[in-house]
């Protein structure tokens, strides 16, 4: 006799975990209970309770089913007289801390976006883009962009300099909810002129900016040039990224540089552990960056080191803060992470099954350590060393669910009442895009 058909595990996984969001999103509650029926009440109610749930219970998983494949404004739209197009994507956020119980659960929208972009007759890409970012509106790139002979692609406008891999690349697209705490020692999105080009393996980005829009809560000042400059070494294995990026940008009198981060965590009580506040006397900054990162099938790594040198006037002693990560990420679906080599970054996770209500999506773990330190000489900004732990469930092009967990490993922060303690939360996401 044949062995009837088992459902594998991770379909099964899948199959609640999409309920369960479904069931989230639709507002299901718990009903409270009833007192006992007596048991004469019990023997006549019995079949028909029975056929009762059964019935509802099978509509409830063909509702949530439903819900798990509402896709709206899917591709994005064109708008009918300026012919541009316009997609966007929204992240729903939910964290809890370990000093918290676990009733008591953040919910916030991390992230909620808007681009309008448009091709003119001349070959021009006018791209905008907008987003309320924890509360807060923010414009990010605002440009002019056309691929040319000699140039390669030149960029006109705010955007983000070229500089780290997770930096540079598309926040959408990083293995984990947020990028590492290095992010503190990158420069964020400016005003600028930039180019980004290749021969062979080479991949390279530079570029002029002055000042630019709050990204992330911060603001560039003054005058920068930063560059990127990558190495791709293909094998039978996959694909080696190597990259150098440099950026020295002198911001002048009375623009005193910052650096923060959040702990990995956005949905945070408001604490940045590393924050050096306005940092007097520095009127120039130098960074530093290394990169390097392995695509091997459904297995890869990559990791960054990160400094910043800061050179101060009124007799201030000099600063220098350091930073790196390094995280491996296993598909277990099998799936593979997607290398652009147009800008030396990476690309979406794009599933070899899509979701259907029933199975499908590509799932993946990974485990990732960081440190960043910004404490020297007068300046006390804090030293932070965190392990984090993330799976990722893509169910198709448009839609993810995340989970972190993330917990600091040291924590030195003077003046701080965390300093010493090892704070953790956990974090799950679903991020939606058209």
């Amino acid at each position: 006799m044949a062995e009837p058909e088992r459902t594998p595990p991770t379909r099964q996984a899948r199959s609640w975990l999409a309920a369960s969001l479904a069931c989230v999103m639709a507002g299901c509650v718990h009903q409270p209970s009833k007192p006992a029926p007596s048991s004469s009440e019990s023997a006549q109610t019995a079949p028909a309770s029975a056929s009762t749930t059964a019935g509802s219970d099978s509509k409830t998983v063909k509702t949530l089913q439903d819900l798990s494949l509402m896709r709206p404004f899917e591709g994005g739209f064109n708008t009918p007289v300026l012919h541009s197009q316009i997609n966007g994507y929204i992240m729903i956020d939910a964290a809890n801390y370990t000093d918290r119980a676990l009733g008591d659960t953040q919910l916030t929208v991390r992230r909620a976006d808007l681009t309008i972009s448009h091709m003119t007759k001349m070959g021009w890409l006018i791209y905008g883009d907008a987003q309320i970012v924890d509360g807060r509106f923010e414009f990010k790139d605002v440009y002019l962009r056309k691929e040319t002979s000699y140039l390669g692609i030149v960029t006109l406008g705010n955007q983000q300099e070229p500089f780290g891999l997770e930096q540079f690349g598309s926040f959408r697209n990083t293995t984990f909810l947020e990028r590492a705490t290095t992010n503190a020692l990158a420069p964020s999105r400016s005003i600028g002129a930039s180019s980004t080009d290749s021969r062979g393996p080479w991949i390279w980005s530079y570029g002029f900016f002055t000042a630019g829009t709050k990204d992330e809560g911060r603001t560039q000042r003054g005058v920068a040039l930063t560059g990127r400059l990558a190495y791709v070494l293909k094998t039978d294995g996959g694909p080696y990224h190597l990259a150098v990026d440099y950026s020295t940008r002198r911001a002048g009198p009375e623009n005193d540089q910052t650096f923060k981060s959040a702990p990995e965590v956005a949905l945070s009580n408001g604490n940045d552990f590393l924050d050096t506040g306005s940092i007097a006397g520095s009127n120039k900054v130098q960074r530093y960056g290394l990169e390097a990162a392995h695509v091997n099938g459904p297995f890869s790594w990559q990791a960054e080191y990160m400094e910043a040198h800061l050179q101060r006037d009124a007799g201030y002693p000099n600063l220098r803060f350091r930073a790196w990560y390094a995280y491996a990420s296993w598909m277990i679906t099998g799936e593979s992470r997607e290398y652009r080599e147009s800008n030396a970054t990476f690309g979406p996770v794009v599933p070899n099954a899509s979701w259907n209500g029933h199975g499908g999506g590509a799932l993946e773990v990974a485990a990732r350590l960081s440190m960043t330190d910004l404490n020297d000489h007068d300046v006390l900004g804090g030293k932070e060393t965190n392990l984090s732990f993330g799976i990722n469930w893509y169910l198709d092009k448009s839609v993810r669910l995340s989970a972190n967990l993330v917990r600091a490993l040291d924590l030195n922060t003077p003046g701080d009442p965390d300093s010493g303690k090892h704070p953790a939360a956990i974090v799950g996401r679903l991020q939606y895009q058209f």
